[in-house]
């Protein structure tokens, strides 16, 4: 995963060409993170979500240009469930020619992700698979509505760390009903060697607030304090900055995050190619129309997700002053 304390190291760890891609984006202005929703069809029912109620959609076939046009450094791969999409492995192998670097990671649940898929993603350039996981066991099945789901990446994870020997990450949420869990998610992913990073729930995508964390805070501060423990112990297997792990009770103690910089750091397109803050907001115009003096000051607070956490850590700031940009 990209994002970690010493950001400026972990992109030095990434070699001269991705050290090189992140000065472009400072001088360009460019984001550092897009996320790519390439469908919003989903075969899950969450109940945090309503991508999955999409019956009809526009998509591009080709994202060539909107990664050519906004440049980022890295792209996450979203949807709805991007394994929808028959032709993914093509989606990769585009994302990775528009530019000279471009780290590019999906997220998905996992349920159509088996190991030749898998290693078809990797082969296409696809540097990190990250599979969403909220519970250990059926409960996780249930949560998402896809029956056998646990079964299948609990398998499937562990498969792929061993055999293929490629970036696997869980992607698991803090909420109010999985927060005894949470440890046990951290240690199961280093079992499995994979990485981990985790992201604070908010009512904003679906308007439901029953995994909001209320009256658990100090369980949560408690929570915060182990993982960052344990990620001095375990080395890369929480890859979520403490940065961003000790924002997360202040989030849900004050009901509101820091100043957003969506629009800046962070950008999501659309599958026909509009261009949003995040994927919360409104569209602000189509990826052909794309300039950064489109996006004035984004005023919301209203999540503490990861993919702008994340964007926000000190560790860029550090590098770009390093750099003098």
């Amino acid at each position: 995963m990209l994002y970690k304390d010493s950001t400026f190291l972990q992109l030095l760890n990434l070699g001269a060409l991705g050290f090189s891609k992140w000065v472009q984006t400072k001088i360009k202005n460019s984001p550092t993170l897009v996320n790519l929703e390439v469908t919003k069809l989903c075969n899950a029912t969450c109940d945090f979500c309503d991508y999955w109620q999409t019956k009809h959609e526009e998509r591009l076939d080709d994202y060539t240009g909107v990664i050519k046009t906004i440049n980022p450094l890295v792209v996450m791969v979203t949807g709805g469930e991007p394994m929808l999409r028959k032709d993914i492995s093509n989606v990769i192998r585009q994302i990775k020619s528009a530019s000279f670097f471009t780290y590019t990671g999906i997220i998905t649940k996992g349920d159509l992700l088996d190991l030749e898929k898998a290693k078809e993603l990797y082969d296409a350039g696809l540097d990190q698979i990250s599979i969403s996981l909220d519970f250990l066991g059926d409960r996780h099945s249930a949560n998402r509505g896809v029956n056998g789901l646990w079964d299948h990446i609990s398998t499937l994870i562990p498969t792929i760390s061993s055999e293929l020997r490629k970036n696997i990450s869980l992607n698991t949420i803090i909420m109010d009903d999985n927060l005894d869990q949470i440890i046990d998610i951290a240690k199961r992913a280093k079992e499995w060697d994979a990485n981990i990073s985790f992201s604070a729930y908010s009512a904003m995508k679906a308007n439901n607030d029953e995994h909001c964390v209320t009256d658990q805070i100090k369980k949560v501060n408690d929570v915060v304090d182990e993982l960052i423990s344990l990620k001095k112990q375990w080395g890369d297997t929480i890859v979520s900055s403490d940065y961003y792990l000790k924002q997360v009770p202040l989030f849900f103690k004050n009901g509101h995050g820091p100043s957003c910089d969506a629009g800046h750091s962070m950008l999501t397109v659309t599958p026909d190619g509009h261009v949003k803050r995040c994927s919360e907001m409104p569209a602000v115009c189509h990826y052909t129309d794309y300039d950064t003096e489109l996006f004035t000051d984004t005023k919301c607070t209203m999540c503490w997700f990861s993919c702008r956490g994340e964007t926000q850590a000190p560790g860029f700031a550090k590098a770009r002053e390093y750099l003098g940009l």
